[in-house]
């Protein structure tokens, strides 16, 4: 087992004072860093920094503690000094958070190349300039591998971007590398296969929500500024719903899911999740855009909104776009089943609903009876279709060529080439994938059950459009709220119609933990749910950091070992569903990785 090493060096004690906020004397300065600005008497804090106070600190409107300029390369060290004193020492409930599954080797790099454009231009039309992102682990990037959450993927290295991640670094973002996952998405848990369970900085005894785990509560326990997530059913909405963010699942169509692991391309959404929804929103003008690799985003000019909007921006506008005059519905129940819930989340939700209506908004409760759940899922033909599509893209074949070699159809896969075949799918995973795999690898999606995806959303928003009234009468409503998370599944509504939402947070539960509240407006009106949500956000500002203990003696953080020992970490532990380890055998395994740091409070 492979350890971080254990001297601290005084660079890297400096960049862990800094990024707890500590002065810790004057910082070297290299070559292609601009000029000092004057003192601006306003501190930076890499705590909740928005992209607005990154970009200040670069101009010199805000400086470090101990009155230096911020640049890229220093705001890479103070995150990963961050990722290195906190993401594995164990919390206040016994387990680390465990969010950063890989840092980008060429991120440092790529730092300096930032501050090099910046010394000549300034932002130069680049909104997300240095911006730090961590992606979820399905995203394809040329500069570091994306695995899925899954060893079985190890070696997956794409030489080209996924059209996603190419719009954030054309807007300047600076990925700093791959966040945990559930393996292959199959779960909303944090179950990587990849390493222990990925917890909630907010009580590491709970769930940061899932499948986007580690982008949840890595953006949370700020680990980096913003990050991407997938959302196939609630797996954007769960995790910024429990980690306190601000999530965007767009409609299905608008991001292309080019270079993205797929689950299922009639519900897979790429989307962003940030601190604040200016942010997400930001992430989302880079992400969203025409691809012809992904047909669906082609559909956006023959459909009711021809004239896609080129700043989302613009709907961050409380009077012109907010609660007032809105006309909501809550819902309460879609088909048989109960979507509001109840206990704490309820209550926050009614509360949230109360403040919405002093904003100015009707809200009134809506059912969907006849609403039907749907999936047009062909995981075997399209796992074997993105390896095909990377093999020509790339030009060379990925250490996976298909889903199993035993059932490979027309993709030529050899024994040993399948993902099944490798004997490294975890157990949590392994039922889901080996049922995908005796199903029919040539055989694309149900075109009927394609049509019940557009027949549920026109059911849903021909409802909307004219909601009948207890007393007669109808109701045209602008969109829905609706209450994110696992019990009740509420997931389905949005997945089955493609509609687009937007999750934001309504308070925190008796045990500190966040909950929120999701938007959901008609395909294609990320406007509205944007303006609305918006609005609730600024009103409320509910968004609150988790408390979060750091290794007071966390040495200098090598990314070539940080990442390796990732590899390795639960590799032995392969045959053991992750469900059923104990406690004590996750803190033995993580002692054993944190070796080179102090002893770990609380192991056996």
């Amino acid at each position: 087992m492979r350890t971080l090493p254990s001297v601290v060096s005084s660079l890297a004690l400096l960049l862990l004072l800094s990024a707890c906020g500590r002065s810790a004397g004057p910082d070297g300065t290299d070559d292609n860093e601009p000029p000092p600005p004057p003192p601006s008497g306003k501190t930076f804090a890499l705590e909740e920094a928005t992209v607005a106070d990154i970009h200040a600190a670069f101009a010199g409107e805000q400086t470090l503690a101990d009155g230096s300029p911020l640049s890229c390369v220093k705001l890479y060290e103070l995150y990963t000094a961050r990722i290195a004193a906190i993401d594995d020492y164990p919390q206040a409930a016994g387990l680390p958070v465990r969010a950063v599954l890989r840092i980008n080797p060429q991120a440092r790099a790529e730092a300096e190349a930032l501050d090099a454009l910046y010394a000549k231009e300034g932002l130069g039309g680049r909104p997300l300039h240095c911006v730090p992102m961590l992606l979820k682990d399905n995203y394809d990037t040329y500069d570091h591998p994306s695995t899925s959450g899954s060893y079985s993927m190890l070696g997956h290295q794409a030489s080209v971007d996924a059209n996603a991640v190419a719009g954030l670094r054309r807007n300047g973002a600076l990925i700093l590398g791959k966040a945990n996952q559930d393996e292959f998405a199959f779960t909303v848990m944090g179950t990587s296969g990849r390493g222990p369970l990925t917890r909630n900085p907010y009580d590491t005894s709970q769930s940061p929500g899932g499948s986007s785990s580690g982008t949840g509560a890595a953006i949370a326990a700020n680990f980096a500024a913003i990050g991407t997530g997938t959302d196939t059913c609630m797996s954007i909405r769960y995790p910024s719903s429990v980690n306190g963010l601000a999530g965007i699942r767009p409609s299905v169509g608008l991001v292309s899911q080019h270079g993205v692991f797929p689950l299922t391309h009639s519900r897979d959404a790429p989307g962003p999740m940030a601190r604040t929804l200016h942010d997400a929103v930001l992430a989302l003008n880079a992400m969203a855009g025409a691809d012809p690799r992904d047909a669906k985003t082609l559909e956006y000019s023959n459909l009711a909104y021809p004239n896609r909007p080129a700043d989302y921006t613009a709907f961050l506008d409380r009077e012109k776009y907010g609660l007032k005059g809105r006309k909501l519905g809550f819902v309460k129940r879609m088909g048989t089943l109960d979507t509001a819930g109840d206990g704490e989340h309820l209550a926050l939700i009614e509360a949230a609903i109360a403040e919405m209506k002093v904003l100015g908004a009707e809200v009134y409760e809506v059912e969907f009876p006849d609403f039907v759940s749907v999936a047009a899922s062909a995981m075997h033909y399209e796992w074997n279709e993105y390896f095909r599509q990377f093999e020509a893209e790339n030009g060379y074949a990925a250490p996976r060529r298909c889903l199993t070699a035993l059932n490979a159809g027309q993709n030529q896969c050899s024994l040993g080439d399948g993902v099944l075949d490798t004997g490294l799918v975890s157990p949590v995973a392994l039922i889901s994938v080996a049922s995908a795999a005796l199903s029919d690898p040539d055989t694309p999606p149900d075109a009927a059950l394609l049509q019940q995806h557009v027949d549920t959303r026109n059911y849903v928003q021909a409802l909307m459009d004219a909601y009948p009234l207890p007393g007669g009468g109808t109701v045209r409503l602008d969109a829905l709220l609706i209450r994110p998370g696992s019990s009740p599944r509420t997931c389905d509504f949005g997945s089955s119609t493609q509609n687009p939402s937007v999750v934001v947070p309504v308070g925190l539960t008796s045990d500190g933990v966040p909950k929120g509240i999701e938007v959901l407006a008609r395909k294609w009106d990320e406007p509205t749910a944007i303006g609305i949500a918006y609005d609730y956000e600024q009103a409320t500002h509910f968004r609150t950091p988790p408390k979060l203990a750091a290794n007071p003696q966390a040495g200098s953080l090598l990314v070539s070992e940080f990442n390796r020992a990732r590899e390795d970490l639960l590799l032995s532990l392969l045959d053991q569903d992750p469900y059923a380890l104990p406690v004590e055998e996750y803190l033995r395994v993580i002692r054993e990785y944190v070796s080179g740091f102090s002893e770990v409070p609380g192991s056996p």
